[in-house]
């Protein structure tokens, strides 16, 4: 027993906590929970009964932490979360042996694209893990038809099928441009690093360039990937938060609650947080979300949709943001624990303007290009490492208002589009209109429908029937 061991079992309180024990190193090599740390920490070092395993754990032991909390419960609840985070070598029947894979970018002269689920330091790049192995293969394999790379682990002497059907370059040729290659790998390396804004913005460059020189093929080419990404982009968003928020066990959620509470010093614990996000096409059917977090979970019977009024048809998110949340706050009820809005300090100062005479409930700003976190009074934001379970869920419920948005978003889009080639028809009112909505619920139904079908809707009759057939026989 070393000296420092020594000074801290004298000092340890008789409160429930956690321990995490420390070799020479400084590595920690176990973690446990207990009521009484005193009573349970002592023990490993005066008495000589125990297992092989826990003596020549306690053989190891140099110095331990021990971390105070207020219950058994969060005791529990942050040991799961510390084990996870740490696997130490001594808990071995508490360790999750599930190996979530990575995406891993070779450090080769012709890199290429692979799944791992053991990271090595081989000067390679990998993102993740993924916690949704189907999102991640799906995204790949768009990824894959967005910036062709190689995916043989052995360069051939001639192009293989990957490259007839263009989802390699074949740098077995040789006869290939190495800087236009590394210029592939280095967009798809933005991508999978969650920086598609940046990827957009030099896409966008490039197509604009090429329109200058007038050399409309390229100019094309880069307008097709630029939307291909946009396209990826969101589904991969849209996987990713729900197969996360679903998979991550209770612990995991509250342990992330309470990490949070305390990186922003917070005074309560933000048991229930409400997040907000806006969406648009150019200030056409903007809609905004409200998405709610229960103990770091989706309490998805909470969720609210707002169809903003105050911009339509000119884009306006701080505009939007003070009406959304003079909308859910007005009358200060029903309050949570933090709000979290989608944005900068911009967005941030809209809510407050509208929050603020209501209630003191603290309110946050998540902005997205490099998960800066803006808070009242200071214009300059809080930046937390990307791995640590508060900022992991501060991810989960943006991205989550993010995908609720986008949902409602394109619902409207649908609805307005079918709603305006009903209204090309002679004789179909809004009343018909409505009718044929609710009952076909899409326009391809509508458009595949006999005239007997179209008769059977509420208020529709043979001669309109008769011409909202036609027009579709006529379109088609």
């Amino acid at each position: 027993m070393t000296n420092i061991v020594e000074e801290k079992l004298r000092n340890l309180p008789e409160s429930p906590g956690v321990y995490l024990m420390k070799n020479a190193e400084g590595k920690i090599i176990y973690v446990g929970k207990s009521i009484n740390l005193k009573s349970r920490v002592s023990q490993y070092f005066h008495h000589s009964d125990h297992p092989p395993k826990t003596r020549a754990m306690v053989r190891n032991v140099a110095d331990f932490d021990i971390i105070n909390v207020d219950t058994e419960v969060e005791a529990l609840i942050l040991e799961c979360n510390l084990i996870k985070k740490y696997r130490p070598r001594y808990n071995v029947s508490l360790k999750d042996d599930k190996m979530y894979p990575y995406v891993r970018i070779t450090n080769e002269k012709f890199p290429r694209i692979c799944i791992t689920r053991r990271p090595v330091d081989d000067g390679s790049r990998y993102f993740g893990p993924y916690t949704n192995v189907g999102a991640m293969q799906q995204s790949l394999k768009l990824l894959r038809k967005i910036f062709p790379l190689r995916t043989c682990k052995h360069l051939h002497k001639r192009p293989c099928l990957e490259y007839h059907i263009k989802r390699c370059p074949a740098p077995c040729t040789k006869d290939i441009d190495i800087d236009k290659y590394r210029e592939t790998v280095a967009a798809a390396a933005l991508f999978l690093d969650g920086q598609t804004h940046e990827l957009e913005v030099k896409i966008t460059a490039k197509m604009s360039e090429a329109a200058e020189k007038l050399d409309f093929e390229s100019a094309a080419r880069f307008r097709d990937l630029l939307l291909s990404v946009k396209k990826l982009s969101e589904m991969q968003m849209i996987l990713n938060s729900k197969s996360e928020i679903e998979e991550l066990t209770e612990a995991d959620n509250m342990g992330a609650v309470y990490d949070l509470q305390g990186r922003l010093n917070l005074n309560i614990l933000p048991r229930r947080m409400e997040c907000f996000d806006i969406s648009h096409i150019q200030g056409a059917e903007t809609v905004a979300s409200m998405v709610v977090f229960q103990d770091g979970s989706p309490d998805k019977s909470s969720y609210r949709r707002f169809k903003i009024q105050s911009t339509e048809g000119k884009p306006d998110d701080f505009l939007s943001m003070k009406e959304v949340t003079l909308r859910r706050y007005g009358k200060g009820e029903n309050l949570p624990d933090l709000i979290v809005i989608d944005g900068g300090i911009g967005q941030l100062n809209s809510a407050l303007d509208i929050i603020r005479p209501i209630c003191d409930v603290p309110v946050i700003g998540l902005a997205k290009q490099f998960e800066l976190i803006f808070v009242e009074g200071s214009n300059i934001p809080i930046e937390l490492p990307i791995d640590l379970p508060a900022i992991k869920l501060l991810q989960r419920i943006r991205d989550e208002a993010h995908r609720f948005a986008i949902t409602y978003h394109r619902t409207l889009r649908r609805k307005r589009n079918l709603q305006s080639v009903l209204n090309s028809i002679e004789q179909i009112g809004s009343k018909r209109r409505n009718n044929l909505l609710a009952h076909f619920k899409s326009v391809d139904k509508i458009k595949t429908a006999t005239i007997e079908e179209l008769q059977q809707v509420p208020s529709m009759n043979q001669i309109a029937a008769e011409n909202v057939y036609n027009y579709f026989q006529t379109v088609d």
